[in-house]
């Protein structure tokens, strides 16, 4: 990559490099700029690897946390969630070693370090059903301007970067299932089941993915890595209509800027809408903001504990709703079995997209909680796990015939057993992200995040705890305990918590007036300018968001080779006439 100072000519060549490291005011010129080191930026920069580009990923953070800056994460939260003074306060559902996570202020749950998010997630993976991509006449600026099955292949190819197996949620991998689970006698007008897969590293194997190690991964010449470096700024041409440049300042207050002409916005779904504002010397009301649609449409996962089963009803419904393997590939891949309400209840009752997904709080003297301990060095009483495991060989001997014979999770002595929700948002044009007076320090202003939780969800919600309470009942599985709110169909009393999937901020569509980026995620009206992440969902479906974010990743990584290589045949040709003028 050719480098070079502002003042003084120097050039040189660089591949991992620390800002703070660098000369002052140092330029670089690559070809692409991707402006964050998350799962997006790092699964671009791979695709185009070994091309004839120079890459240059830009991240903020270093390769370890470093609160100073995590710090720059701070937002002003004016909206939800709130909770009443006589609702419990809801977490984000993290347990064990990761429990400290519930405690994150909304929206501030985001690693500014190389591997982004993947640093504090635990591999939940699924991609988007078909109806999420329809237009559905009850959920305003619902539909997608591309169809779910031109997205397959990426969605594949994604699947393959995380290890995961066939990429099928729903009841039609029953068939692929090593010894699937009986059929319940569920009705399939009102509840269909749906699955999650975990994405993990190869080695070692119970480690969830981590980009930092895939982006270590990349020896290809072409791509380098900038860590310690904020971009500050976006700069476009004095029209507004091409990108040329970025600013950038390192934590010890050194600067440095990148020219390129094309750049890649890669910063999350907070992120992204916030330096698009701010980017605001040419165009004062920010890049792409013509129609003030950067920034809104804020939506996440609401997350809420939908019901509990206690003492004997846990095993009995944990029998039906647990992990189940395929073979594939050589390895067995395991999925997590929950519930999602039906698309014809969705359309009924003008609904939104929802699933439930088990989870077991595991009694402190649980077999295989202790044997997990106690192989990790992580037991604090070692005689007390020694003894929990001595006194349940059965359940240990059972546990590894169903894992290893019958491909099934594996059995746990619990206190409880709950199924927690996460709700597809409706798009509402004041759940948005804007900025404050506020600075950080750097000067840029902070954002301010205004979520809106709105009744369609709150409703879609209790209408699958409910659905599934009268349908257990049905076929004589236990019924569970509702909370207060839903039991009392009050929902004023109900309770969620955001799941650090911000989407939709610069959604992606074919009118400007209701969109930031077309199919190419090229922000409306400003050549050479892209986004890739969650923000460009055009609405946000109900599943965790990043399989289906590396899958438009892949497919922008596509395109910008397309890019590329129409440009580079302009040129060729666009030269050949010197070239015969210079052979005379």
């Amino acid at each position: 990559m050719l480098v070079k100072m502002r003042k003084s000519g120097w050039k040189t060549t660089m591949m991992n490099h620390d800002l703070r490291s660098m000369p002052e005011a140092i330029e670089m010129h690559p070809d692409i700029a991707i402006i964050g080191g998350g799962p997006a930026g790092i699964a671009i920069a791979r695709e185009l690897a070994g091309t004839q580009m120079r890459v240059l990923v830009i991240e903020s953070g270093g390769s370890d946390y470093e609160a100073e800056i995590q710090a720059l994460n701070s937002v002003e939260s004016i909206g939800q969630p709130f909770v009443s003074t006589a609702a419990t306060p809801e977490g984000r559902g993290y347990t064990g070693a990761l429990a400290w996570l519930n405690d994150i202020p909304a929206f501030e749950l985001r690693n500014r370090m190389l591997g982004g998010s993947s640093h504090t997630w635990i591999g939940k993976c699924a991609a988007f059903a078909e109806i999420d991509f329809l237009s559905r006449p009850w959920l305003p600026l619902s539909g997608w301007p591309i169809e779910r099955s031109q997205l397959l292949p990426a969605i594949d190819r994604a699947g393959k970067l995380l290890n995961l197996g066939p990429n099928l949620y729903d009841e039609s991998l029953f068939t692929l299932l090593h010894s699937p689970p009986e059929d319940l006698g569920l009705n399939k007008r009102l509840l269909q089941p749906f699955f999650w897969q975990f994405s993990h590293m190869r080695h070692p194997r119970a480690e969830p993915t981590r980009f930092s190690r895939l982006a270590r991964d990349i020896t290809a010449g072409n791509i380098d890595f900038l860590t310690h470096a904020t971009v500050t700024r976006i700069n476009v041409d004095g029209e507004g209509r091409t990108v040329t440049s970025l600013e950038l300042k390192g934590p010890d207050g050194r600067s440095a800027s990148v020219h390129a002409n094309t750049v890649v916005l890669c910063g999350g779904g907070i992120e992204n809408a916030r330096l698009l504002l701010a980017s605001n010397s040419v165009q004062p009301v920010g890049l792409g903001n013509g129609h003030d649609i950067v920034g809104r449409y804020l939506c996440d996962h609401p997350r809420t504990s939908l019901c509990r089963f206690t003492g004997r009803d846990i095993d009995a419904v944990a029998k039906h709703f647990n992990f189940y393997g395929v073979n594939h590939g050589g390895r067995t891949h395991f999925y997590l079995r929950g519930l999602s309400l039906s698309p014809e209840i969705q359309a009924w009752e003008s609904l939104t997209n929802c699933a439930a997904y088990p989870v077991q709080i595991h009694a402190q003297d649980d077999p295989w909680a202790a044997l997990k301990r106690l192989t990790k060095g992580a037991s604090k009483t070692v005689k007390e796990d020694l003894l929990a495991v001595a006194k349940s060989t059965d359940m240990v001997t059972s546990g590894l015939y169903d894992r290893i014979i019958r491909k099934r999770g594996l059995p746990h002595r619990s206190i409880e057993l709950r199924f927690d929700v996460m709700a597809e948002q409706q798009l509402d044009s004041e759940s948005r992200v804007t900025l404050t007076d506020r600075r950080d320090r750097f000067g840029q202003p902070l954002p301010r995040i205004n979520w809106k939780i709105g009744r369609r969800e709150t409703d879609s919600v209790k209408r699958l705890a409910l659905t599934i309470a009268d349908e257990f009942a049905r076929i004589g599985l236990p019924k569970p305990q509702l909370p207060d709110w839903i039991a009392a169909d009050d929902n004023t009393g109900a309770t969620f918590m955001d799941m650090a999937h911000p989407s939709c901020t610069t959604r992606m569509g074919t009118d400007p007036r209701t969109s930031v980026v077309d199919t190419n995620a090229m922000v409306h009206g400003i050549d050479g300018l892209f986004v890739a992440g969650s923000s460009v969902f055009p609405t946000p479906g109900h599943a965790n968001p990043t399989l289906m974010l590396l899958a438009l990743s892949i497919r922008l990584a596509d395109h910008l080779k397309q890019r590329h290589a129409t440009a580079r045949s302009h040129t060729l040709q666009a030269s050949e006439p010197d070239l015969l003028l210079h052979r005379g």
